[in-house]
């Protein structure tokens, strides 16, 4: 290959030939699993700060870190500093 356009080319031919092409009209119905009034639903739900602390003090030493990087040791470690600001992200973004 000479150039970016042929691998490119190239790439798209293989990875084109990988995907089906599904018949989307018969498509199968969705099951309801709610079956209460609409003000029944989850709406609203509060994560406190003394929540976010019992479940990072449950966390296990000997496991690997997240994708994130951060380890057991420093989330146990700032668990009294980082339990609000955790908490007030959860209510944030939600």
């Amino acid at each position: 290959m000479s150039d970016d356009k042929q691998m490119g080319d190239l790439l798209n031919v293989f990875f084109a030939s990988v995907f089906t092409n599904e018949n989307t009209t018969y498509l199968p119905s969705v099951k309801q699993c709610f079956h209460e009034d609409d003000n029944e639903k989850l709406g609203n739900f509060t994560i406190a700060p003394d929540m976010v602390k019992s479940k990072l003090s449950k966390l296990k030493m000997n496991k690997a870190p997240g994708i994130d990087l951060v380890g057991t040791r420093m989330l146990l470690e700032l668990l009294e500093v980082i339990s609000d600001t955790v908490a007030e992200l959860y209510i944030t973004n939600r």
